[in-house]
């Protein structure tokens, strides 16, 4: 009886190794209606570090005002979205580059934001802790990490 448990588990785990489970997933933090739900916090800017030459800066409305307003920092649920295009008039979208402001305690080091990379059709490239993003918006720790004045 031993043996054939064992052996139904190690059957099972070699067959779960033999399906490669779909690792894309379209964003759970820039909602379908983000163009009419979210306000335009920044223009058109050229900016380095992100997928396209340019941006334009995004917010929810937990974010907006204080953003606007230079209000550090953001409050829980903020969520800043950099819509990225290939071209200095920023038109078409190359990808989005997401902050997400989590509970205390998620990434004290990093003022609790949770970082998203997505690719122009809202598929997550990189998810949660993103060293890069981390090390760049470094810089703007005073403004709450947001890289806004």
């Amino acid at each position: 009886m031993l043996i054939r448990r064992a052996f139904l588990l190690l059957s099972l785990l070699v067959m779960g190794g033999c399906f490669k489970q779909d690792s894309s997933k379209t964003s759970q933090l820039l909602p379908p209606d983000y163009q009419t739900s979210f306000t335009q916090a920044r223009g058109c800017r050229p900016v380095q570090g992100h997928v396209g030459s340019s941006l334009v800066v995004l917010a929810n409305a937990a974010a907006a005002l204080d953003y606007s307003q230079g209000n550090y920092p953001l409050p829980q649920g903020s969520v800043i979205a950099a819509v990225e295009s290939a071209n200095q008039t920023c038109t078409g979208v190359a990808g989005f580059t997401l902050m997400f402001k989590e509970a205390p305690g998620y990434n004290s080091a990093a003022a609790d934001w949770h970082w998203q990379r997505l690719d122009d059709q809202h598929n997550v490239l990189e998810d949660g802790r993103i060293q890069s993003c981390i090390d760049c918006h470094a810089k703007c720790s005073d403004f709450d990490y947001t890289c806004s004045r």
